[in-house]
């Protein structure tokens, strides 16, 4: 009797062996996701406060994100990836011992940068291995695996903090983070491609003032990073916003994850046919109408008579985030060459960063000053104006 095979939308092995990597890593963060907002909030004892202590461990991200370049000269990408995803690991596991905000910064901020540098290795060599024409298939396939963990992740944190506190869920994240290592060394990829094992050519990585200037002086490169930027500010926004949202009615962490695993259900639909049709028939319309989406979902939260009808419309925005979250890499993609890659893909990933700075910055400073209801309102502002500013972008 034949052992059977588990099938996949994939074009190519390396592809699989990422996307798996990825759904381990969403599945890892994800746990923590009910319940990290909450933990933040018990230390710093002012849940106004969260947003901001959000902002700072953002500048972690754009220093990553910056020398990354650099980091990429010395280093191959599979080890930056390794050192990484152990990083993450092991910190998430010692948050269980956390109690005082000195401990709680440091180690958050180390791991945010790791969480970057992972994202930005994992992106570089999913496009290393796919053909420009199949680019969006494979974009979509990825964010599927990927999201399928961040669907997973929160509904198993929620119930193992109500039930096995928030240390239990620290040390599940960590677990599941040092699987996901292990998941990759065991794929031998180094072995079946050598070139992995290699640093970045001196000759491609360039100086980082040198590289941003390159960065700039192509409009579509600044409009890919204003569309991952919008983005971002909607999952910083969204992380925060609803476990808080959710404890203020009355509910626990069990409630939090069901419903943020439940918002991942229309990436999981969407995202993989999103990518295809960008490939045949371009990604301008999908990103203006997931904004759109977003903004309309955001105010008929704020107006929603009941706890219920704003939960279905925070799960319905992610039909928005759907279109758009599978083609900002190939958006960005798509406007450069083979050897810019390296110089500047670090850049474009500090999109990420930035917008966990000014997202949870704007919720911390609208908490400040107005009832939780209106911050609704504002990010629908927000992201209204992001589908106006994609009515702009120019498709090659």
């Amino acid at each position: 009797m034949g052992t059977m095979k588990i099938r996949t939308p994939h074009i190519n092995k390396e592809g699989r062996v990422f996307s798996w990597t990825s759904l381990l890593y969403g599945f890892s963060l994800g746990v923590l996701m009910p319940i990290f907002p909450t933990f933040v909030e018990m230390i710093i004892k002012e849940q106004s406060f969260v947003g901001y202590f959000y902002s700072a461990m953002s500048i972690a991200m754009i220093i990553s994100g910056l020398l990354a370049s650099y980091i990429f000269r010395k280093l191959p990408r599979m080890t930056v990836l390794y050192i990484s995803l152990a990083v993450i690991s092991l910190t998430t596991i010692f948050f269980a011992f956390i109690n005082q905000f000195y401990q709680l910064f440091p180690f958050e901020f180390i791991r945010v940068s790791a969480e970057l540098l992972v994202l930005t290795t994992l992106g570089l060599m999913l496009k290393d291995f796919t053909a420009a024409k199949n680019l969006g298939k494979t974009e979509g396939v990825f964010f599927l695996f990927n999201n399928i963990g961040w669907f997973l992740g929160p509904i198993t944190g929620g119930v193992v903090a109500k039930y096995g506190g928030f240390e239990a869920a620290f040390v599940l994240s960590g677990l599941i983070m040092i699987v996901s290592l292990f998941y990759i060394l065991h794929q031998h990829l180094v072995k079946r491609h050598p070139f992995l094992s290699l640093p970045a050519a001196k000759a491609v990585v360039n100086k980082g003032e040198n590289n941003f200037k390159l960065f700039i002086k192509n409009g579509g490169r600044i409009g890919a990073y204003l569309v991952a930027l919008a983005l971002v500010i909607w999952f910083s926004f969204h992380a925060i916003a609803l476990p808080l949202f959710v404890e203020k009615v009355g509910y626990g962490s069990d409630m939090s994850g069901l419903i943020l695993s439940l918002s991942m259900i229309p990436l999981i639909i969407f995202e993989a046919g999103v990518g295809t049709y960008a490939d045949k028939h371009g990604f301008k319309k999908p990103i203006v109408l997931g904004f759109f989406i977003i903004a309309f979902c955001m105010f008929t939260v704020k107006f929603s008579p009941s706890f219920l009808l704003a939960t279905i419309f925070f799960i319905l925005a992610s039909v928005g985030v759907a279109f758009i979250e599978p083609l900002y890499n190939y958006y960005f993609f798509k406007n450069v060459s083979r050897d810019e890659e390296d110089r500047l893909y670090g850049i474009f990933m500090t999109a990420s960063p930035v917008a966990r700075f000014i997202g949870p910055a704007i919720l911390s400073t609208s908490l400040v000053t107005m009832p939780f209801e209106w911050v609704f309102v504002v990010f629908g502002i927000i992201f209204m104006a992001a589908g106006g500013f994609s009515f702009m972008i120019k498709e090659k």
